[in-house]
């Protein structure tokens, strides 16, 4: 489970969105082709959880709580829940219900390169200019709703 992606570039989209709910939507969508993209998951749900906590309160705080921003980027992370939840543990034999959380479409590799899985420092780098481009737009007032 990678969060933190899926908040900051769903924050970052949900300028592009005048509405809420519609700004959800998108981010629910945007976790879908987010889960695609080839990348290395980290195992560590506490830390990354909270990290994730944070990043939501720093968009909803500059944004606004009702703001395209932060519901685009509550939309990129409610999916993940279900990795969490024991009732969805493959584990324990149980399924998970998101589509692309299951191994085939989860993570896919590139054509010619089965390797290859964008590194964590990669999607840090890519994370934090995105939460700086949808902080830097709400603090002039543009993503407040």
């Amino acid at each position: 489970m990678m969060l933190v992606p899926h908040a900051c570039l769903n924050a970052a989209a949900g300028r592009l969105i005048r509405k809420p709910l519609t700004a959800f939507a998108l981010g629910v969508a945007g976790h879908a082709l987010l889960d695609l993209f080839p990348h290395k998951d980290v195992s560590a749900h506490k830390a990354e959880g909270l990290a994730v906590l944070l990043m939501l309160g720093l968009v909803g705080t500059s944004c606004g709580w009702s703001s395209p921003s932060f519901w685009c980027a509550m939309g990129g992370v409610v999916p993940d829940v279900e990795q969490v939840l024991p009732w969805t543990d493959p584990k324990r034999g149980r399924r998970r219900w998101f589509p692309t959380h299951s191994h085939p479409r989860h993570s896919r590799p590139l054509p010619g390169a089965p390797d290859y899985r964008a590194p964590l420092l990669t999607q840090s780098v890519i994370s934090l200019v995105a939460l700086t481009v949808a902080i830097t737009g709400c603090s002039r007032g543009r993503c407040k709703s």
